[in-house]
């Protein structure tokens, strides 16, 4: 890494593109580089962890595989952000038995060959996964996009990325003395200001959350006002990376499954494990995939390009 360049690199482990990485949240560019390479690349905005400073990138892939990345905003920490991409990227996990995933389930084979050196993107934190479940809660998804992005713009912290300007998520302080916005109702504006004191008071920091148990992380993310079951578990998978393991409140995870692999019924739970059992040890990758095939992107908003 090259501090004074704010540059960094990645080397995954295992085969991996970028591309596929970013058409999943709709956020590959075509346009040039700042460094002049013609071939795309992905921009990504977010808040640093622990200190909440607002950040953005510039990734791209050489021929090797490598993962190239240009900080922009403060460079005083140019290692955490580059910690902070790999597991965005789901590049700290190491991907080499990803293959023989596919070798012992061909419904796993279609979907690698559907989806070429595809790695879920994860959302940049628990506090923004977990402020998008309050947000989306009782709304469509297209709406809770809606009210994110609005939330972006006016709350949060524009960073420009070689003249591409990027919004980051609200930072917790802003959160936390929101008194009211445009298509939050209920007991939203409450729910996302416990979350701001809660992130402000480092209870929901990502790499603490990460180091718990799975039993322990969720019960911990469920203390959350407005964080229920459904709520901890997308935080946990999507957030934390809790790469091996399954939801167990995702009814479209079960559209895919009974689609992909012909089954007569939406399989229950006890299906699910048992078709599982061959996904392991990327049980998550395995059910992103399957949700992919219903549904272009992710399925949810992540801190990125916002033109």
């Amino acid at each position: 890494m090259n501090a004074g360049l704010r540059s960094f690199e990645i080397v995954p482990q295992g085969d991996y593109s970028l591309e596929q990485g970013a058409n999943f949240i709709g956020a590959w560019h075509r346009a040039p580089s700042e460094t002049g390479d013609p071939e795309g690349h992905l921009h990504l905005a977010f808040l640093t962890d622990g200190n909440w400073t607002p950040v953005g990138s510039c990734l791209r892939q050489d021929s090797r595989g490598h993962v190239l990345g240009t900080m922009y905003g403060d460079a005083s920490q140019p290692a955490m952000v580059a910690r902070q991409v790999e597991r965005i990227l789901s590049l700290d996990v190491d991907g080499r038995g990803w293959p023989e995933v596919g070798k012992r389930d061909p419904v796993v084979a279609r979907l690698q060959r559907m989806f070429p050196g595809f790695r879920p993107v994860n959302w940049s934190d628990a506090y923004e996964a977990a402020a998008w479940c309050i947000i989306s809660s009782r709304i469509s998804m297209r709406q809770g996009q809606g009210v994110k992005e609005r939330m972006s713009r006016e709350l949060g912290h524009a960073i420009d990325v070689h003249g591409h300007v990027l919004w980051t998520f609200p930072s917790p302080d802003r959160l936390a003395h929101l008194e009211k916005f445009p298509g939050l109702f209920g007991r939203k504006v409450e729910y996302l200001n416990a979350l701001g004191r809660a992130a402000l008071a480092g209870e929901v920091d990502t790499e603490t959350l990460r180091s718990m148990s799975r039993d322990e992380s969720l019960k911990s993310l469920r203390r959350l006002p407005g964080i229920g079951e459904f709520g901890s578990q997308l935080v946990r998978l999507r957030a934390l990376s809790a790469v091996d393991e399954l939801p167990t409140h995702e009814p479209r995870l079960m559209g895919a499954i009974r689609s992909e692999y012909g089954l007569a019924h939406e399989p229950d739970q006890g299906k699910l494990e048992q078709l599982a059992e061959k996904w392991s040890p990327y049980r998550m990758w395995v059910c992103v995939c399957l949700r992919r095939t219903l549904e272009s992107g992710a399925g949810m908003t992540h801190s990125r390009a916002a033109q």
